[in-house]
This record gives structure tokens, C-alpha cells and sequence, in this order.
């Protein structure tokens, strides 16, 4: 059993070692972004208030229709008094209210994106751990995200700025809130994972994984 264990640790030194020595590509956050198509923003040629309101008016609606309000809430009836608004305005609050979800929609398209380029890649980034659980600070599976706070006190980012770390030895995290560089093998294999916040639990999609060999403190 000792003999295997030993076999096993060399084999896992040497493919470290072996990875390693092949240049890892060094990547930012925005490389991991596909160039975007043009989107039709409807909000273009109003005033700032304008838009503001259209996309308050989408959001009720968009409550009303999955239940969460009814046409009696509070919310509902602001919502109808902001659509008169923008009427005596001379909008066409229908047909705006149409390009407005059809504009949210293809951004969370282009934001489920992924570059199939970086698969299998070698890569070295920088970003910030957050640990998918809070027990003790020894940890080797995480996602890596790119700015302090990350889906605890903020929407999650979007699917492509996300990536889900698996180490092939613990890290002793020390301050969540320093940066570090992750080495390792890229994949473009979207994962799901559940994620504890400080109310309980959100469910997070990540659209990289990646094999990690190295984690250093950031350093420019």
C-alpha cells in the first residue's frame, strides 16, 4: 500500500512538473470573453430618465408576470403610472418594452459565451478565491472571479467571467480578499454549483473549469 502511494505521488509531481514546464499562457479576465455582436438598445434617443423608467416598467411587468406582484400591488400601479408617463411623452411603450426584452436576452446570450479556443490551454490568471464552502481554510475546489465580493454582496458575474478551480493539492486560504494567480489546464466545460452566502444558499454557473497546478499570491 506504502509502495503504491509513493508510485502515486511521483506520478503526480512529475505531471506538475511536466505541465509547469510547458510556457502557460497568460491570460486577463477580458480573454475569456467572445467578441460581442451589435445589440439594438431601445434606450438610444431617450433621455437618460427616459430609460431609466423603461427598464423600471420591465421589471414590474416582468414580476407581474411570473406572480411575484398582481395587478392590485402597490408596484403594479406605480408601473402603469410610469407607462402613462412615457405615453404623454409620445413613446410607444409596447414596442419599446419589446426591444428592451428582446436587448436582455440576447445580452445573457453573448454573456453565456465562452472563447472554445482556451480548451485545453495552459493558462496563468489572475482573479480572487471564492470558496464554494466556509469550513476551516484548507480548500481545493473554488470559483475564481474577478472583483471582491462576487455573487455574496452583488449579482453573480456572468457566465464567462466565472471559472471553476480544482487544485491537485489544498490551499491554505488566508485573506478572501487578496488576489492571486491560478495556474493550470483550461477548460470550456460549464459547470453548476451551489454556492453559501450569507442568507443561504444561490445556485452559480461557471462556463470554465480549470485543473489547477499553482496558486501564488498576485503580484504584478
Amino acid at each position: 500500500m506504502k509502495h503504491v502511494l509513493a508510485v502515486t505521488i511521483v506520478f503526480g509531481c512529475l505531471f506538475q512538473a511536466s505541465a509547469l514546464a510547458e510556457a502557460a499562457r497568460e491570460l486577463s479576465w477580458e480573454h475569456l470573453v467572445p467578441p460581442a455582436t451589435p445589440i439594438d438598445d431601445p434606450t438610444q434617443g431617450l433621455t437618460y430618465e427616459q430609460g431609466v423608467k423603461l427598464g423600471l416598467i420591465a421589471s414590474v411587468r416582468a414580476k407581474r408576470k411570473l406572480g411575484i406582484i398582481d395587478d392590485t400591488h402597490e408596484e403594479a400601479e406605480w408601473g402603469v403610472e410610469l407607462e402613462d408617463k412615457l405615453r404623454k411623452q409620445g413613446l410607444d411603450v409596447e414596442a419599446l418594452l419589446q426591444r428592451y426584452i428582446r436587448m436582455q436576452v440576447e445580452i445573457r446570450r453573448q454573456n453565456s459565451k465562452v472563447v472554445e479556443a482556451l480548451d485545453g490551454e495552459l493558462v496563468r490568471m489572475p482573479g480572487y478565491v471564492l470558496p464554494l464552502e466556509f469550513d476551516g481554510t484548507a480548500i481545493e475546489e473554488f470559483l475564481l472571479v474577478p472583483y471582491v465580493g462576487a455573487c455574496i454582496h452583488v449579482p453573480a458575474p456572468p457566465r464567462n467571467q466565472m471559472v471553476f478551480v480544482r487544485l491537485n493539492q489544498s490551499y491554505a486560504l488566508g485573506d478572501q480578499f487578496e488576489a492571486v494567480w491560478i495556474t493550470g489546464r483550461m477548460k470550456t466545460a460549464g459547470v453548476k454549483k451551489s454556492l453559501q452566502v450569507i442568507d443561504g444558499r444561490i445556485d452559480v454557473s461557471a462556463g470554465y473549469v480549470m485543473d489547477g497546478i499553482r496558486v501564488e499570491p498576485y503580484r504584478e
